[in-house]
């Protein structure tokens, strides 16, 4: 089986790309925190990786200082990512919205010394008083596209503030909202924010931007490595099959001086609910045509819209690990998950008629866009300027504005406001831009809007 084995010295490196197939639970991928870890009889300790439900076979794994990464073969199930406070074994699992469903009343709250201290409970919220906390353990789950970003940064967290550990189970957008709404996680992750006034079980849900990142079409085609233009009405014509080799001359008019072969097109799309899939219908809504709109509808939808043609895979791991192993196949995968697997990505045509890949520094150029960005204003897609990538999205962290624990709503709080601060500087290797200013403030605004048990405000600004 073909996988990337790629590492960062020194830091934790994203979740590995392997085969998989079958339900979206199970897998965990096990982040811990101030103790070198590895699967061999040399190490001082170790953490055992298991498949909920039945044991998985045929699994492989990876090790730096700190982290542990085990990818099963022939399993789809979504990872989970537990960074857990300088021991050698994940952290328990907490439940419930704001800390409910411990069985024991909350402790008292320590207020904040020095600088950090205010009449509000959790003191002064801001970059420089973030790493002082609760002892706490926080649960979530939600968004595949942020693993990588969240891998990374809880670990760097944990590090500056050993009193939070953080269970993050990567299962899908839909999954974390229906989880945070039901009170079961106690923050949850989407691509795609839900409709304003955000609600759930526990009351008002706060919606929070966390990470900019792009959707990559990633490709596989033989004798091709590199260099392929695309443009909304060819994309479209291919996700609809009437395109169905890769040298029709609809693509080689975008492509002269290309000998392109005639493999067949494999179209893969995401099976399940997507913030991915509805960025790529969004672009092809605005860009595609009307042979789109004819079948797939002028409202974007985080369901793939036209799944009777090419390939059905759930999660990014899912489309990565098909365009990986099966030539002709394009598919479109969160950009973080196609530059762990180098894979080679379409030149998209943008607003202007640029033809432009997915980077760091384009991704960036469509955020800048977002000046008025919100939860119910969120739509970056084919945004103006030469230089932007045009399938770029924000993730939104979902937690409830009163919290029923105040020690776990001031982790959340401190938590979620140094990813947005001090956790930006982990963006870009792993392919996401930081934050723009304008939307750490928003965050940052969002995030003082979190209550305790009594209403009173957890925060000072």
């Amino acid at each position: 089986m073909a996988r990337d084995t790629r590492k960062v010295k020194g830091q934790p490196e994203p979740v590995a790309i392997g085969r998989r197939r079958g339900a979206s639970t199970g897998l965990r991928l096990v982040i811990v925190a101030g103790t070198a870890i590895a699967f061999t009889a040399a190490c001082s300790s170790s953490v055992s990786v298991k498949a909920s439900g039945k044991k998985a076979n045929g699994s492989a794994s990876s090790t730096v200082p700190g982290e542990t990464t085990t990818t099963a073969a022939g399993s789809n199930d979504a990872a989970t990512t537990t960074t857990a406070a300088g021991s050698g074994a994940p952290a328990k699992t907490a439940t419930g919205a704001g800390g409910a469903g411990s069985g024991s009343p909350a402790p008292k709250v320590a207020s904040p010394a020095g600088p950090c201290s205010s009449s509000a409970p959790g003191g002064v919220l801001s970059s420089s008083c973030d790493t002082s906390t609760p002892s706490e353990q926080l649960t979530g789950a939600g968004a595949n596209s942020a693993q990588p970003f969240f891998a990374r940064v809880f670990y760097y967290f944990n590090q500056a503030d050993h009193a939070v550990t953080v269970n993050y189970s990567p299962v899908g957008s839909s999954v974390g909202v229906s989880d945070i709404q039901q009170g079961t996680v106690q923050f949850g992750q989407s691509e795609i924010p839900i409709p304003t006034p955000a609600s759930g079980s526990g009351g008002a849900i706060l919606q929070v931007p966390v990470d900019l990142g792009g959707v990559a079409l990633s490709y596989n085609v033989p004798g091709i490595n590199g260099g392929l233009h695309l443009d909304g009405p060819t994309l479209a014509n291919i996700y609809l099959g009437n395109i169905t080799h890769w040298n029709d001359p609809a693509i080689a008019n975008l492509n002269p001086g290309i000998t392109l072969p005639s493999t067949t097109i494999i179209a893969v799309h995401r099976a399940d609910s997507s913030g991915p899939g509805y960025d790529l219908d969004q672009y092809l809504i605005d860009t595609g045509g009307p042979a789109w709109t004819a079948k797939a509808g002028n409202s974007s939808s985080t369901h793939w819209p036209v799944s009777n043609v090419g390939v059905g895979q759930q999660l990014n791991t899912g489309v990565a690990s098909y365009i990986q192993q099966n030539p002709g196949a394009i598919g479109y995968v969160e950009y973080a998950y196609a530059l762990q697997a180098n894979f080679n990505n379409i030149a998209l045509r943008n607003q202007t008629g640029s033809f432009v890949t997915p980077s760091r520094t384009s991704i960036a150029a469509a955020g800048a866009n977002a000046a008025s960005l919100s939860a119910s204003n969120f739509n970056i897609i084919n945004g103006p300027g030469a230089g932007t990538y045009p399938l770029a999205n924000f993730s939104w962290t979902l937690l409830y504005q009163k919290q029923s624990n105040a020690n776990v709503g001031i982790a959340l709080g401190k938590l979620f406001d140094w990813v947005s601060t001090t956790g930006q500087q982990q963006a870009s290797t792993l392919g996401y831009a930081p934050l723009p200013a304008n939307v750490v403030t928003l965050a940052h605004q969002t995030l003082l809007q979190l209550d305790g048990p009594n209403g009173q405000p957890l925060f000072t600004g």
